[in-house]
């Protein structure tokens, strides 16, 4: 009905604008306007048309809008996988907990639906006033208790009882509930990747992966996607301290991803954001429940969000120890867990992020006072006796 009148009013204004035009060039020949004064020709009636204009244009856009969003939502639907991972209904209001796992497909056909052991595990929170987004990652050889299972590592769980023993593995360590269930597999995380032109990291420390032509990750910003990709976020036998040093990585890589799927010239482009969710969605596994309503639910109450609204943190976590059984596996650190589950249970995890952000910040601040004492106290070199400068002492992050 808006539309049909307004093409009547534009045709309406179109019409008055000329008999008032010629109007006035009337009453002047008669003599009605004073000598010396110039013909005033009315601009009031042209507004209409400026504002039929722009009144077009929005509708156009937000067709343009509903299709183009209808698409995205369809693609999701029409391409993932649901499983019944008997997560927990979440009530109105309430914060939002979702699993988030990175699988390898090429597990066997013949096993239980998600017993094949995870390489990765990330819980995110959301909390109830959408004020940002906290993702823990989860080291797969945490020594945690599996119910019924007795103390293995979390890893086992999915082993052990497929998803919805993991998930109540999670829910137990973190007194939470689990509402969501995500997994993609490494095949899709190589096209994921691609298929946002690649994702941008900065490299703390050079390593090399892979046993046939082995990829290189120089310390730095780098460019990573598809098999490289893969291999920067599964390394881990590079590293000292193995599991740590990958789940960094992992972290780098989901927020540089995140950032870049947000940034103007994805989300701008219909076609490259298509391609991306319906990439991304053919390798996706989620529980029944979560669909493309979901998701913008879920999208909607962060609406306000930027990438700077992300914190990405690790479980607490202690020392490695081998078990009763042999196998080496890593202790929790039991006074930090309890912080963490008095944060998830007041939906308040920056209060965690801030106290355990002042730890890190005095304990690299320790950490650079110790190697610039160490500079110092060393022999002075042939190079530095003859005028040259002192080596710089190394710095955490090496991009800045």
């Amino acid at each position: 009905m808006d539309d049909r009148a307004g093409s009547g009013r534009l045709g309406a204004d179109r019409g008055a604008d000329q008999p008032e035009v010629a109007g006035a060039s009337h009453e002047q020949d008669r003599g009605s306007v004073s000598s010396g004064t110039p013909p005033r020709r009315s601009r009031r009636r042209r507004w209409p048309w400026v504002v039929g204009a722009i009144a077009v244009v929005l509708v156009l856009a937000l067709v343009a809008g509903v299709l183009y969003l209808s698409s995205v939502a369809r693609s999701f639907d029409d391409n993932r996988t649901t499983v019944d991972a008997q997560t927990q209904q979440r009530e109105a209001g309430d914060p939002v907990n979702i699993l988030l796992l990175g699988s390898d497909s090429r597990a066997d056909d013949d096993r239980e639906e998600g017993s094949e052991r995870k390489d990765t595990m990330m819980l995110v929170h959301i909390p109830a006033d959408g004020s940002g987004v906290y993702v823990i990652s989860l080291l797969r050889d945490l020594y945690v208790d599996i119910p019924g299972h007795g103390r293995d590592k979390l890893n086992a769980a999915s082993a052990e009882g497929g998803y919805p023993l993991l998930i109540d593995t999670v829910e137990q360590m973190f007194d939470i509930p689990v509402h969501h269930l995500v997994e993609m597999d490494f095949q899709g995380f190589r096209s994921v990747t691609s298929a946002l032109g690649g994702v941008s990291v900065c490299n703390p420390t050079a390593f090399s992966s892979g046993q046939k032509n082995p990829s290189y990750f120089p310390r730095g910003q780098i460019l990573l996607q598809d098999t490289a990709a893969l291999r920067y976020v599964r390394e881990r036998h590079a590293f000292g301290d193995g599991d740590l040093s990958r789940v960094e990585n992992q972290q780098r890589v989901v927020e540089s991803a995140l950032g870049r799927f947000l940034s103007v010239d994805v989300l701008a482009n219909p076609g490259r954001t298509n391609d991306v969710v319906s990439t991304f969605s053919r390798h996706l596994t989620v529980d029944e429940g979560l669909d493309s309503q979901i998701v913008g639910q879920v999208g909607w109450r962060l609406r306000d969000l930027d990438k700077g609204d992300l914190e990405m943190l690790t479980v607490p976590s202690g020392d490695a120890f081998k078990d009763a059984r042999g196998q080496s596996v890593v202790g929790q650190d039991e006074q930090l867990m309890r912080q963490l589950r008095a944060a998830l249970a007041d939906d308040d995890l920056g209060r965690y992020v801030e106290a355990r952000e002042k730890e890190e910040a005095q304990a690299k601040k320790e950490r650079q006072q110790r190697r610039a004492a160490q500079a110092e106290s060393e022999p002075t070199s042939q190079a530095e006796a003859s005028g040259a400068a002192k080596p710089e002492p190394a710095v955490d992050e090496p991009c800045g």
